[in-house]
């Protein structure tokens, strides 16, 4: 469904990606561990061109580009069909939870108003704050503006949605109701890449786990398998490491 291959990108301090190989099946949740700085988000952001590859190519519903050369026609085709969730929510200050959500499908979209409220309701009663539909951010707890966050993002019903490390601007109490809303979509069979530091949720939801470090893939495999039996001694080392709160 979508994959990328043998993506590269530097930054001023040398490679952060060298030569990934990644993808995601329709209706697979696909959890991305690793250490932070290693290239987790970066892939993420080559992958929705919010960063652009130094080389690369993408395949998105069997349609092949090249990550370096791809128009801005395509890019823009490929971006519709593809919600992100960023770690800092990103969310306009000046407009309410439910004009944050409408904001997208009637400029992005050119959707009627009424029809992107009905759906802007509708996304936020399903992640439990249509009671506070009129907030704006600045009066939501974290956790709250990122379950609008992630209400924007299911929104226009994209094929994939892309987490950048939903919880780790939040509180410890304030992560288990956003993963309690990442979990429901799981199981109604959304099409999910998690960059995450919850080893619960990718060892308990995710389908299949992707180690990256150093800018490669270390070892992926299925969730139960790659945290019972993994392979590589690095990764060994990274799950005695993370999982002893566990």
């Amino acid at each position: 469904m979508l994959e990328v291959k043998d993506v590269y990108k530097t930054f001023s301090s040398g490679y952060v990606l060298k030569g990934i190989n990644f993808r995601v099946d329709k209706g697979e949740v696909v959890a991305v561990i690793g250490p932070s700085g290693q290239g987790k988000t970066t892939l993420l952001r080559c992958m929705s061109f919010l960063e652009k590859a130094d080389k690369g190519t993408i395949i998105f519903d069997d349609y092949s580009h090249d990550m370096t050369s791809i128009s801005p026609v395509d890019i823009k085709k490929i971006r519709m069909d593809m919600g992100f969730v960023f770690q800092n929510f990103n969310l306009f200050g000046n407009m309410t939870a439910y004009e944050n959500v409408c904001e997208g499908l009637v400029t992005a979209r050119k959707m009627n108003k009424a029809d992107a409220g009905k759906i802007a309701k509708e996304v936020l009663d399903k992640v439990g704050m249509l009671d506070r539909a009129d907030r704006y951010p600045g009066e939501l707890s974290g956790g709250q503006q990122q379950r609008v966050a992630i209400a924007r993002a299911i929104a226009p019903n994209p094929k994939v949605i892309l987490f950048d490390e939903p919880t780790s601007a939040l509180d410890p109490e304030l992560t288990g109701e956003v993963l309690d809303v990442m979990k429901k979509l799981a199981h109604e069979g959304t099409t999910m890449v998690v960059v995450t530091h919850e080893m619960s949720f990718a060892r308990d939801v995710a389908k299949r786990v992707v180690f990256v470090d150093g800018g490669v893939v270390v070892e992926e495999g299925k969730a139960k398998e790659f945290f019972d039996n993994p392979k590589e001694e690095r990764t060994r080392q990274f799950l005695k490491r993370t999982m002893r709160e566990y």
